[in-house]
This record gives structure tokens, sequence and C-alpha cells, in this order.
């Protein structure tokens, strides 16, 4: 218990770091002029591309904007000196098959639990009851979550993280800020990330903090495996890459929450 509890100090004071970081951030850069941006998105589709050339005034959702930057180029940098060829080198060598069972089986056993809790909180009772369904399902006949037979028999996901929940509670305006390592996010998320501390099923079973790095290590693989592509793409057509991603990562988060709507950055670039 005693090592548990550094675990989850340990994550609680990296969490408040980076809300302090960003209040401290918001404060110095108060007395500079707002910023008028560009909001550039070209792409081979048709998103917001009539709206890609219209200036936004972007100085009160990305107030800091200089900061956001320099850990986007960072981020950036590790991306593509670490996580995106250790991810290629995962979808080249591990089959299609198991590499989709192994993502079923991580959100089943880590995600859904969340996802039934933010579905009770936000006063989603079906959301709730539809979790659970899930969860023993897939844990039982879908051998512990690899194979989503809750899915084929029709029973969805209602994914729910505990920003969605202070969304759902009213927190509707959010900065937009970059987080080392994590990536895009708002200032509501990095509160919620506090509260998915404490329903990370890591927690309640009193897993070391050597195994919630080797967790979020393999989560971030299997989640960027879904960007793969993607991603490139924004970067390869963007006139800046940023502000691309800002853009969608904000209009992502705005239909997750008011349209409860489960959305990926491919599903922008198809409309």
């Amino acid at each position: 218990m005693g090592f548990l509890f550094i675990v989850c100090m340990y994550k609680y004071f990296i969490s408040l770091f980076f809300i302090v970081l960003l209040t401290f951030s918001v404060k110095a850069e108060h007395h500079e002029s707002d910023v008028v941006v560009k909001d550039a998105i070209i792409v081979e589709s048709e998103f917001d591309l009539g709206e890609g050339y219209e200036e936004k005034d972007y100085s009160t959702i990305d107030p800091i904007e200089g900061f956001n930057r320099g850990v986007w180029d960072f981020n950036l940098g590790l991306d593509k000196a670490l996580v995106r060829p250790a991810t290629r080198g995962y979808v080249n060598v591990v089959p299609d098959p198991f590499r989709r069972g192994l993502g079923n089986a991580i959100d089943n056993f880590f995600g859904t639990p969340q996802y039934a809790i933010n579905n009770l909180l936000q006063g989603k009772v079906d959301g709730f009851f539809t979790t659970v369904s899930r969860l023993f399902i897939n844990s039982t006949i879908g051998l512990g979550g690899f194979i989503d037979v809750a899915s084929k028999m029709g029973i969805e996901k209602r994914p729910e993280t505990f920003g969605d929940t202070l969304g759902v509670w009213g927190w509707k305006e959010s900065n937009y800020v970059q987080l080392p390592f994590k990536g895009p996010q708002t200032s509501r998320d990095v509160v919620g990330f506090i509260g998915d501390i404490f329903t990370d099923p890591l927690i309640f079973i009193g897993v070391p903090l050597w195994g919630n790095l080797v967790k979020s290590a393999g989560t971030a693989v299997d989640d960027r495996q879904a960007t793969l592509g993607v991603l490139e793409e924004i970067e390869s057509t963007s006139l800046d890459f940023y502000s691309s991603i800002r853009s969608m990562y904000i209009q992502k988060r705005a239909d997750e929450i008011e349209n409860d709507k489960i959305t990926d950055y491919q599903s922008y670039l198809n409309k």
C-alpha cells in the first residue's frame, strides 16, 4: 500500500506541475498584445477549406501559444525520432489481427471501467449499463477483451473520460495546451487527467510504478498506430502543422462533449 501511495502521488504531482506551469505561463503573457493568426489548413478533403484562410483570434483559447509551440516541437521531434519508428516496426512485424486484438484487450481492461464510471457521473445510465455489459461480454466470451464480441452483438462502445465529465458538468470554455509526451490537450482535460488517475484499474490492483510506465509506453504505441498515416498526411499538406492540429483537436473535443460523438482525425479528413 505504501508503494501504491507513492505511485498515486507521483502521478498527482506530475499533473499538478502541468497545471501550475499553465497558470504561470498565462500570467506571463497576460500583458502581451493579442495575436491574430491564420488557421491554415490545406488537406485533400473538404475539412474547413472554406475557413482555412479566415483570420481567427486564438489569443483567448490558446493564450500561451509560444510555450505550446515549444512543447509541440519537442513532441514532434520525439515522435519522429522514437515513437513513429517504433510504431512502424510494430505495424510491420505484428500481424493486423493480433494488433487489433491487443488493442481491444488494452481498451477493455484499462479503458472500459473508466468509461463506465464517467457515464454514471454524467447521468448517462444507459451508457453505464451498456459499458458494463461490454466489459462482462468481452472479458468472458471475448477472451479477456481480445475479441470485441460486444460490438458484433450491436453493443457499441461509449467512451467517456473525466475531462468529458467536467465538460458535461458545465466546464465548456477551456484553453488549448500542449503537454510534454502527451500532446494536445485542453486545460479541462489536464484537470480531468487527475480524476482518471484514481479510476485507473492498475491503481486498484497495486501495480508498481514500472508497470504503469510499461502500460503508458504500450498504449502510446497502440494509440499512435491509429493515426500513423493520418498525421503524416496532415503534416505534408498543411502550411502550419501546429495550427491544423489545434483546429482539428478543438473541433474534435467539442464534438465528443457537445454531440457525444466518437471521433478521430481521419473522420475530419473524410468530411
